[in-house]
């Protein structure tokens, strides 16, 4: 009778000979790693024939950092904020000692030196929070710069972002506000000359981004939406994969947020020294409508629409730019969407479940997203072919459809990957926040390059800055920050409003 054997090839005398003769982890592991060496041969001889290279071309990686010192400005410095200037290549000195091990940088921190130098100065600061602003005035006199480059002048701290803009001693902003300052900011910087570096969602609204993709247009300047999955190797990877037909005709891309913590439904811990004499309330408010100050709604202001963008600005931008990335979708015909405020009974007005459906009838196919704060599930973002699937996070998992007649002649079981491709490194940074690490592992933060890590956040920053000295068009510029806010407000709108929402691409408008 033959022998019993579990899922993972292991017979049950395997197993006893593993428990009696071996210590039971080397046994094991060796077993393992026998077999997936095995598996990785396979999948790899499979990416040849199939024309998929190993390795990844981004050529922002090896651009040479050319030209004159250009003088940046910061607009904003909350929690991203400190990601960005680590990008830049400035980082402050309490992250720099908790990456300390034994008194020598550990990987983490020697990543953030292999950076290049990207020739920059920050002339100026400005928070609406005055403690931030001191924050981020330190933190760019910094003496921990990556790429060796020297520490320079404390930066002047500017009461609003307007009084910056005056300054002649200014080429470039980046702007890291709520999002219901974004487009009034970017396009008074456009028109007073500055280039731009906008976190995403580029704009809230469609009227705000026609607005400003007019001015950017006009002015000549360039704006870079702060989409850094744009530099993901992942990405590319699955563009190619996609490039070279191996899914076959893709009818539908799944794409997901799962969050179950408090930090992940946005609410943060208020600092205990804001009050009205160091937040600048009103400045904060802008043009929307007047309250009494309110420290929930500043620190914690993705909770409301009349600040923010609701799931769909804050989370599903983020997975839209990378299937754009890939398929080059642009805005959808139609546009449908549920969801409600369920579990969070706080005076949120957006919802902690949201499903939208975003529909290509020209292209065949249907876009969808899910979001939970109520489960932390890590879910791919999943591309469904003819001929097969694909699973893209950090890494890249292609699967053949079992009703394809393509891929028979490899005769793989149901769950066996065709190949895949997983630059993923094994470097975890302790010091960074559960929201930082979810970012990692959606595809946002790091990605890889021969083994080395490399921070996306900086590729991206730098590709912007090389694109203002060389007069060329970042990745992510205003033409796609158009397509990403149109996108996702058209699926507030249709939970808001409880209808189907369309799109005219003629007269760029919606229905």
């Amino acid at each position: 009778m033959e022998e019993e054997r579990n899922p993972n090839g292991l017979s049950r005398r395997d197993m006893l000979k593993g428990l009696i003769t071996l210590p039971v982890l080397g046994y094991f592991a060796n077993r393992f790693y026998v077999k997936h060496k095995s598996d990785f041969t396979q999948h790899r001889d499979r990416q040849s024939v199939f024309g998929i290279s190993e390795t990844t071309f981004n050529p922002v990686v090896n651009m040479a950092v050319t030209g004159e010192r250009l003088r940046v400005g910061i607009v904003g410095y909350g929690m991203r904020g400190t990601e960005i200037l680590r990008g830049m290549g400035y980082a402050d000195n309490e992250w720099a000692e908790n990456n300390m091990t034994g008194g020598k940088p550990n990987p983490v921190l020697q990543s953030f030196f292999a950076q290049d130098n990207l020739h920059i100065e920050i002339t100026g600061v400005c928070d609406t929070f005055s403690l931030r602003a001191e924050m981020a005035q330190a933190t760019a006199a910094t003496k921990c710069r990556a790429g060796n480059a020297p520490q320079q002048k404390t930066p002047e701290i500017y009461p609003t972002y307007r009084e910056m803009l005056e300054d002649n001693n200014l080429d470039a902003i980046v702007i890291l506000t709520p999002d219901h300052w974004h487009a009034q900011i970017a396009a008074d910087a456009a028109l007073a000359g500055k280039h731009v570096y906008l976190e995403k969602p580029m704009c809230r609204t469609a009227e705000e981004a026609k607005m400003l993709r007019k001015i950017v247009k006009e002015t000549g300047i360039v704006l870079q939406v702060g989409h850094q999955n744009r530099q993901q190797a992942s990405y590319i990877k699955a563009k190619e994969i996609v490039d070279k037909n191996i899914l076959g005709n893709i009818s539908m891309v799944e794409t997901f947020t799962n969050r179950n913590n408090d930090h992940g439904a946005w609410i943060r811990d208020i600092p205990g020294r804001a009050n009205e004499s160091n937040v600048n309330w009103k400045e904060f408010l802008g043009n929307s409508e007047w309250r009494e100050f309110d420290p929930d709604r500043y620190f914690n202001w993705q909770k409301w629409f009349e600040y923010g963008t609701g799931p769909a600005g804050n989370q599903f931008t983020h997975e839209y730019d990378c299937v754009n990335q890939v398929l080059d979708l642009g805005i959808p015909e139609r546009v449908t969407a549920v969801g409600s405020l369920y579990y969070f009974k706080d005076r949120r007005d957006i919802p902690d479940l949201f499903n939208a459906v975003f529909e290509y009838a020209s292209k065949g196919l249907s876009l969808t997203y899910d979001c939970t704060l109520r489960n932390s599930k890590l879910r791919d973002k999943t591309f469904l072919g003819s001929d097969a699937s694909m699973e893209v996070n950090v890494g890249v998992v292609v699967y053949p459809d079992r009703q394809s007649e393509k891929y028979k002649k490899y005769n793989p079981a149901e769950d066996e990957p065709l190949f895949h491709y997983h630059p993923r490194s094994n470097i975890v940074d302790a010091t960074t926040s559960a929201t930082s690490k979810y970012y990692h592992e959606r595809g946002f933060g790091y990605t890889y390059h021969n083994g080395e890590r490399i921070d996306t956040t900086y590729l991206h920053i730098k590709e912007w800055l090389q694109c203002i000295r060389n007069g060329t068009k970042p990745s992510c510029c205003v033409d796609k920050g158009f397509e990403e806010t149109v996108t996702f407000y058209m699926s507030n709108l249709a939970y808001l409003e409880k209808r189907v929402v369309e799109w005219d691409p003629v007269r760029e408008t919606i229905k």
